[in-house]
């Protein structure tokens, strides 16, 4: 029984020192010691339930308090998935954001052909990152929309161009208004954190599906993109998570640098 973990027996000089039960007052010359009250008793009620330990009842009510809270935040997270709002103006940016980020998909192939499992995979490591961004951050209580800017979308059409070598997807971002710094970073963090995932479940794929060679370009793909956002520059997700947390930048970094190099090879 697990309450006996919580029962460890008093060290006692082989004087035979005797002391008395502090429930039943019963003289004891091996007394136990609760953990949870740090009171002595006799062989009879050394267990918290037959001594009623009000300090056991204290521990267990703190316990259960945490993994309600526990439960009701994973409960909040999962109702507010199908209450994801976007507005008008969102939809037609995050349109206009898509649509350039699958040319660029095209133009590796520089148009020959339309291949929908690529395109798919392409996308949707775009479009998870930013949506990841927008449903924390109302997760947290924050207005969050989709933006793209004029810059992101300047760089992006010209990485459509199928002769550029060097490709960069920066269309926009998910502009949020939060000031606490911890939401902040966690906002940032899972952006990249969700491709880094969907990297890592593509490799894993790859192997139990060698012929599908789509699976292997997702997790080549999914880590650039975890990558290229990591770099601690500018307003990317890379800085944002480097002023909250330089431990978690760093565990980061490493796995998917990690997942970019085995994805490789």
């Amino acid at each position: 029984m697990w309450l006996h973990n919580k029962i460890t027996r008093i060290k006692t000089k082989r004087s035979n020192k005797v002391m008395k039960c502090d429930f039943c007052d019963v003289n004891e010359s091996i007394p136990f010691r609760c953990n949870y009250c740090d009171k002595s008793f006799c062989h009879l009620h050394r267990i918290p339930i037959n001594h009623s330990c009000v300090s056991m009842k204290e521990y267990i009510d703190k316990k259960n308090i945490k993994n309600n809270n526990t439960r009701n935040s994973n409960l909040k997270m999962l109702m507010l998935i199908p209450k994801i709002k976007f507005s008008k103006i969102e939809i037609l940016h995050l349109s206009i954001a898509t649509i350039l980020v699958t040319a660029v998909g095209l133009s590796l192939n520089n148009y020959r052909y339309v291949s929908w499992q690529f395109l798919s995979i392409f996308v949707s490591a775009f479009l998870v990152h930013e949506l990841a961004h927008k449903l924390l951050a109302q997760f947290y209580g924050s207005w969050a929309e989709f933006r793209t800017n004029s810059y992101g979308l300047l760089v992006t059409a010209f990485s459509a161009i199928p002769f550029i070598p060097f490709k960069f997807i920066a269309p926009g971002a998910v502009v949020i208004d939060l000031s606490d710094r911890s939401k902040f970073g966690r906002v940032a963090f899972i952006g990249p954190l969700t491709n880094l995932i969907m990297g890592f479940v593509f490799f894993t794929l790859s192997y139990q599906y060698p012929l599908n060679g789509y699976l292997s370009i997702g997790a080549v793909f999914n880590s650039w993109i975890a990558l290229f956002n990591l770099l601690p520059f500018g307003n990317l997700d890379g800085q944002k998570i480097f002023n909250w947390n330089k431990i978690v930048w760093i565990s980061m970094m490493v796995c998917t640098m990690g997942l970019f190099v085995i994805s490789n090879t």
